[in-house]
């Protein structure tokens, strides 16, 4: 099995690649986990952490015991760090007050996770399951929607743009091959299951 690090030229720091740290705090307790170990940590970001250590130095079984204990885990494959930024985006994105359209969304995901579309297709491909990067936004974005009908008196046609759908028959569609029904017979069943509750 491989460590899940990866080795710095000089070999005196390596960077852990760490799953489920997914905000600021996961940074702060990820930071005071490791250094409660005595590691000497010389960043915190997002689902990775660089201490001042060669890898072949630190007590793995240790760190992961720590880390697992505060709900995080170490990551064999780094791409499976950065494809978990991205899934992170993805809904952020979808979340964000200024709607951004079908064809903007993967360049604008592209350029916060600091790839170009290409890299970041190339990584989807590279996961393991057959999802590509567009069915993984599609099923998103549709479970989102789903969301918005039951949480939202926004008509379809305002859902549809609030989620950069340039039609409202593209959505209906693709919610409809989704949900197997139409955005408002899932609205409908959802009233009738609540009001039967």
């Amino acid at each position: 099995m491989s460590l899940p690090v990866s080795l710095s030229p000089d070999a005196a720091s390596c960077v852990l690649y760490i799953k489920h740290m997914v905000c600021p705090r996961g940074i702060r307790v990820v930071r005071q986990e490791l250094e409660s170990l005595g590691l000497r940590v010389l960043d915190v970001r997002l689902g990775a952490a660089t201490v001042a250590d060669a890898g072949e130095q630190l007590d793995w079984a240790r760190i992961r015991e720590v880390l697992a204990a505060a709900g995080f885990a170490l990551l064999e494959n780094p791409q499976h760090v950065l494809a978990a930024q991205v899934k992170q985006l993805v809904d952020e994105l979808l979340h964000r007050p200024v709607m951004l359209r079908h064809r903007d969304f993967i360049p604008a995901l592209a350029q916060e996770v600091g790839l170009n579309v290409r890299q970041l297709h190339s990584l989807f491909a590279q996961l393991p399951g057959s999802e590509s990067l567009l069915s993984y936004i599609t099923r998103c974005r549709l479970a989102y929607a789903q969301k918005l009908l039951l949480t939202s008196t926004l008509d379809i046609g305002r859902i549809a743009r609030q989620l950069g759908y340039g039609s409202l028959s593209h959505f209906s569609g693709q919610f409809r091959r989704f949900a197997q029904c139409s955005p408002s017979a899932y609205r409908q069943q959802q009233e009738r299951r609540v009001s039967k509750s």
